[in-house]
């Protein structure tokens, strides 16, 4: 029993020792003092700053598990920026004497000859929007049931590049077909991409890059838009239509800007290049560049299709795979391989196709699937400013139709007028309005560094604690142990 009692002493004397010795603050003087007053005000104090402390801790740790995030704009002046990648396509993809011919048969071969009085929706039940509708609709379908033909009948079908393009220039230096990759679009039919980093030939090519801004130091083409005054161009507009983006991502078809006829188009960009955080800052996903970055058969699709991977391709594939589960088809309405060799080319077909699409967009799929289609945390987009002159001056005109090509194009006649040259050539002009890029760029609102020096910082400035003071801690349990097997 005594024994037990001077172990007991033996113990507080150490502790006590241990209390006057200690860094952190308060807790010794509760031993230090022999006033019983004084004790319980430092009892008082010890246990309001620890729940200060405390309570402040719990706060900081709370803010960090949020995972808030601060946004950084910055606009960076640079002396040499890459080009974007330029997509042209003429607004009508069937004017030639082929893709005319091509119409024909596919109207007569699906019964669509009459096709702007046929219902082919009932909801359209006013004459002039089922007018619009059916137009747009047999005009897609034609050109969706064209993806399956070869590349050499689709370049056959579609306007040719020597007879779009009157001029072309970039940096005020000539540029021709060899400065451009041919592209197949499910809407568009025949585009032609400029700076895509492949040639005509699709052989690897050096990106181009801009040293100056303004409309002299960018890309200035003259198209030819004319075509027949035929039904079967499955035409509502004339024009051009134009694409701007990254060169390692294809146009979209929901994007890009209309080119009029008569004008001369400039469009100003402006780069804008945005880094998110990735999870659980932000639903991106980092490094998504390998086929096997990222679990989900919808992302490897995109990746065997030979694509930068965009989470709008993944829903394209997810679209696709539903699409192939009730129709038995492939979707060709996207820029994704045909994996089951098995294309959406009958009428039948499409609509079955088209059906899953307008139910899935009514269903707001994109929410449900964001854990199979990740997003991306990094992003490239370029903000385009549209302005127009009109085109060409009367002036320029008469020359231009000294010119044997711009002759040409209108089976040589003599008699060509200036509404009819305007009515059929357009202007643009894709510059950098300035030699500037703005990054936008999250950062963590409290990192781990942050944290642990916000948490130390609280403990030092209620409690006087700092990491050394942990080590005292495990100084008295040693101390007390090896007073206990000495006593043995």
């Amino acid at each position: 029993m005594i024994a037990i009692k001077n172990q007991k002493t033996k113990t507080f004397d150490i502790f006590r020792q241990w209390t006057e010795s200690m860094t952190m603050h308060g807790f010794p003087n509760i031993f230090r003092t022999k006033h019983i007053t004084f004790k319980i005000m430092w009892t008082i104090f010890f246990l309001s700053s620890n729940a200060f402390c405390f309570f402040i801790i719990s706060r900081i740790l709370i803010n960090f598990f949020k995972y808030d995030i601060v946004t950084t704009i910055k606009v960076v002046e640079k002396d040499s920026m890459p080009f974007p990648a330029v997509t042209v396509c003429n607004a009508n993809p069937f004017v030639t004497e082929e893709s005319l011919n091509y119409v024909s048969s596919f109207l007569q071969i699906n019964n669509l000859t009459n096709f702007t009085h046929l219902n082919l929706d009932s909801s359209q039940n006013q004459n002039l929007s089922r007018l619009l509708y059916n137009f747009i609709l047999v005009r897609y379908w034609a050109v969706l049931f064209s993806k399956a033909n070869t590349k050499d009948l689709k370049e056959k079908l579609f306007v040719p590049f020597e007879k779009m393009f009157i001029n072309c220039l970039y940096n005020l230096q000539s540029c021709n077909e060899n400065d451009w990759q041919w592209y197949y679009d499910y809407y568009h039919g025949n585009c032609y991409r400029f700076n895509s980093g492949r040639n005509t030939k699709g052989e690897k090519t050096q990106i181009k890059f801009t040293n100056n801004a303004g409309a002299y130091n960018g890309l200035m083409l003259e198209l030819f838009v004319g075509m027949p005054n035929s039904q079967k161009t499955l035409s509502t507009t004339k024009g051009a239509r134009i694409f701007i983006d990254e060169y390692k991502f294809n146009p979209r078809v929901e994007r890009g800007y209309a080119i009029a006829p008569s004008y001369s188009t400039n469009l100003a960009i402006e780069k804008i290049v945005s880094k998110s955080m990735p999870r659980p800052y932000s639903d991106c996903v980092e490094d998504l560049d390998t086929i096997d970055s990222f679990d989900s058969e919808y992302y490897r699709k995109v990746l065997r299709s030979n694509l930068t991977y965009r989470q709008a391709e993944c829903f394209d594939a997810f679209i696709a795979a539903e699409s192939f589960k009730k129709c038995k088809c492939d979707e060709v309405g996207n820029s994704l391989v045909f994996e089951n060799n098995n294309p959406c080319d009958t009428l039948e077909e499409q609509s079955c196709s088209f059906s899953v699409f307008l139910e899935l967009i009514e269903s707001n799929f994109k929410s449900r699937i964001k854990s199979v289609c990740p997003l991306e945390c990094e992003s490239v987009r370029y903000k385009v400013v549209k302005s127009e002159d009109r085109y060409p001056s009367e002036s320029y005109a008469n020359d231009l139709l000294k010119m044997e090509k711009i002759k040409s194009l209108f089976s040589n006649r003599s008699n060509v007028t200036y509404e009819e040259l305007s009515s059929d050539i357009l202007a643009v002009n894709v510059y950098f309005e300035y030699m500037e890029q703005t990054e936008i760029k999250q950062s963590a609102s409290v990192t781990w560094d942050g944290l642990v020096g916000s948490i130390g910082g609280t403990l030092g400035l209620f409690l006087g604690i700092s990491v050394l003071s942990f080590a005292e801690f495990i100084d008295l349990f040693f101390q007390i142990i090896f007073s206990k097997k000495s006593n043995k």
